[in-house]
């Protein structure tokens, strides 16, 4: 009896250190964040003409679902998100921009956490053609759920001159990619066009790099003609609670969701780094991509046009 309790109690022991571990460690960010994000000298290469600038951001949301909170943010152990995958549509006077190539049917379907998960193919036909018009197409980041429509893109030929990576973007587009896509796109010979420095790439239009999340994560500063100010922060966070609590996803969703795994140092710096902006400039809008809830909070405010998938 006396090494059965014994056993009973280890066995609380260790799994209440595996609770701790996986979900509620190492999840807070620091401090400070210096020199992580300066608004100042974004501001300076946003700065152009209003005529020049961005007239309208549209967010196009191509499916969407729910996850659960503990997943989403450390420590959040009810409840659930609602997570809206999409692209990021930006209109100037002379040209179009598109960010993110969202999730296609198959990816969508492997990626359903509940039975009311969404996938609109009409707004993913829509996508491809946007991406298609686009004088411009970038992503935030190299993961399934944001590159599926540039990298499986039925015409690559058309995306030729339009697309803007940085290397460690580029360089992954293959593992989303069947033998026959790779081939198709190794003769397009796409080079490098973004250099991982913080640049302006249109009137009003900044990217900043941001690697921590992959390797090839940044955000992206958006200065409109109405003089509005939007920042889009990718998969940084996944839910502005994330930002306003100061604390990232949990461990356990590192091993589970991210292939390779996060550098959470960097994540939990530019979550400071965000929450300290958040503070002293109230008027930007930060933008997770994921965040459905804030997106229709911003869509009702005026800020930027939400199109939900149907």
């Amino acid at each position: 009896m006396r090494w059965l309790v014994r056993g009973l109690i280890l066995l609380v022991v260790v799994g209440g250190a595996l609770f701790w571990w996986l979900l509620l460690s190492g999840a807070k960010a620091p401090a400070t964040a210096t020199g992580v994000l300066d608004i100042a000298q974004i501001r300076a290469l946003a700065d152009a003409p209003a005529d020049q600038r961005p007239t309208r951001l549209r967010v196009l949301e191509i499916g969407h679902d729910r996850a659960p909170n503990f997943a989403v943010q450390a420590g959040r152990l009810s409840g659930d998100s609602a997570m809206s995958y999409n692209a990021v549509e930006i209109t100037l006077p002379d040209q179009l921009i598109m960010v993110g190539g969202a999730v296609d049917q198959s990816t969508a379907a492997g990626m359903a956490l509940t039975d009311g998960a969404v996938f609109d193919p009409v707004a993913y036909e829509s996508l491809l053609d946007a991406l298609v018009r686009a004088d411009r197409v970038l992503i935030t980041h190299e993961h399934l759920d944001h590159v599926m429509g540039i990298a499986r893109h039925p015409v690559p030929l058309q995306l030729t001159n339009s697309l803007w990576l940085n290397g460690p973007q580029l360089a992954a587009l293959p593992q989303f990619q069947n033998e026959a896509q790779q081939a198709e796109w190794a003769a397009l010979e796409i080079p490098v066009r973004l250099l991982g420095t913080v640049e302006v790439i249109a009137p009003g239009v900044v990217v900043i790099p941001a690697g921590g999340h992959t390797a090839g994560s940044q955000m992206i500063f958006i200065s409109m003609a109405s003089g509005e100010e939007i920042l889009l922060i990718g998969d940084i966070a996944w839910n502005m609670s994330n930002i306003t609590d100061l604390t990232t996803r949990p461990v356990l969703t590192q091993y589970v969701a991210f292939d390779p795994n996060e550098v959470r140092e960097h994540v939990k710096a530019q979550l400071r780094a965000l929450h300290d902006l958040s503070i002293a400039e109230p008027d930007i809008a930060i933008v997770p991509s994921h965040d459905r809830t804030h997106l229709q909070a911003l869509d009702a405010g005026g800020v930027l046009d939400f199109l939900p998938a149907e």
